[in-house]
């Protein structure tokens, strides 16, 4: 029996989940390595600056993914409703 539409809409929002949150997870992991031992001065200030804004942007798109999961599963659970009752 094929999956319902449901439960491949679960299975592919669980994988992109799981794929966000490895993102997260290696954003997370920069700042520790972002230092004065390796690069000083202006440009390196700079570069910081602009990745923290960029991360930040992306760090926010990501939860944003998470946060509209919910509501897409409430839609297809409705329309597998509405499918049912007809």
């Amino acid at each position: 029996m094929a999956p319902s539409e449901l439960a491949e809409c679960r299975a592919d929002l669980a994988a992109a989940a799981a794929a966000v949150r490895e993102i997260l997870d290696a954003l997370g992991a920069v700042p520790p390595l972002m230092g004065d031992r390796t690069w000083q001065g202006p440009p390196a200030d700079r570069w910081a600056a602009g990745w923290n804004v960029r991360r930040n942007r992306l760090t926010a798109l990501l939860h944003a993914v998470l946060a509209e999961q919910p509501h897409l599963i409430a839609r297809q659970e409705e329309a597998e409703r509405r499918a049912t009752a007809s």
